[in-house]
């Protein structure tokens, strides 16, 4: 009888199990599937970060917003910021900082973002061995593959932007710097941080900020407002040179936008520095010859002093007579008299 009634419980809480399993019209079946395929030992599939933007950079004034040393515990928040502002960024991360970030880093993946390398533990690259720069690269590289879901930096920023020919070879990566530095981390200002944020990029900029400062974080929101103003559109690094081939070990500090050609010339119009039609071709009159010394310019008199053309003093004004000549009208005296 004991036996008899365990298997009735046994086919009763079967056939509920077939009962829930067979509704196919509940808003759960995916996150069910997703538990089956995790409960048969296959992975479930993972979201996949969006594809490249097409943004011509040549065209659109750009900008290039990066963060260096995290992620940190005010990583989170600024993506949102970014999110909300409809902007993306470049992220320098510190492979020493990776694991304990996980979620973070695998967010800033799947919401555009680019994630890059800046070492492991941040040393002067200048100062250790080919071996141990390579270590602190391929920790880094593996830290965060492993934390994104697959996605392994293409780009390195050295720290200090302390770098040579040497670390460039073993870095084996192209070597972002920037073109302006906020100096956020020494300063430690929010408002002074968003002052420098909004006024120095120009276009083809890359800006260096630190998501591990509290006010840094705090800044963007005026930041992205600001510079929105200014016509900006924002880019990560790899979006910023798009097009234009980066080559392992050469530093880059922003990109160089190709001034746009001259309007062609109107037929018939004359070239730069040339004369008017119908103004004279030869020299102006007066003017001296070509090769013939110049003639200084006359300096104007001194107070008191007789100018150009005038009589030298004590001599009779012009029409005057002569001293000792008789007065006009007088009669003229004849000889011996």
């Amino acid at each position: 009888m004991v036996q008899t009634r365990g298997f009735g419980v046994f086919a009763a809480v079967g056939v509920g199990l077939l009962l829930v399993t067979g509704c196919g019209h509940t808003p759960k079946k995916q996150a069910r599937t997703a538990g089956q395929q995790v409960a048969a030992g296959r992975k479930a599939p993972r979201a996949a970060p969006p594809p490249p933007r097409q943004i011509d950079c040549d065209k659109v004034q750009c900008v290039a917003l990066t963060f260096d040393d995290g992620p940190g515990p005010y990583t989170d928040r600024l993506l949102g910021t970014l999110r909300s502002g409809g902007a993306r960024a470049t992220f320098f991360m510190l492979g020493e900082n990776v694991p304990s970030h996980g979620a973070v880093v695998r967010r800033m993946a799947l919401e555009g973002h680019e994630l890059a390398n800046h070492s492991w533990s941040h040393p002067q690259l200048t100062s250790l061995s080919t071996a141990r720069v390579q270590s602190e690269v391929q920790r880094t590289q593996q830290a965060i593959s492993q934390a994104s879901g697959g996605v392994r930096p293409t780009l390195m920023r050295p720290p200090y932007g302390a770098t040579d020919k040497r670390v460039g070879q073993a870095v084996g990566m192209p070597l972002i710097l920037w073109s302006v530095d906020t100096l956020d981390w020494r300063y430690r200002s929010a408002s002074r941080d968003a002052k420098v944020g909004v006024s120095q990029p120009r276009r083809g900029g890359i800006v260096l900020f630190h998501d591990i400062h509290k006010p840094s974080v705090d800044s963007i929101p005026k930041v992205l407002d600001g510079l929105k103003r200014r016509g900006f559109t924002f880019v990560t690094v790899s979006e910023l040179f798009r097009g234009k081939p980066l080559r392992a070990g050469q530093t880059y500090t922003e990109a160089v936008v190709p001034k746009p050609p001259a309007p062609p010339e109107r037929p018939g119009s004359p070239a730069p520095g040339s004369p008017a039609p119908g103004s004279p071709t030869g020299p102006a009159p007066d003017s001296p010859a070509p090769g013939s010394p110049s003639v200084p310019a006359a300096e104007p008199p001194a107070p008191g002093a007789p100018g150009p053309g005038s009589p030298a003093p004590g001599s009779p004004a012009p029409g005057s007579p002569a001293p000792g000549s008789p007065a006009p009208g007088s009669p003229v005296p004849s000889a011996g008299q």
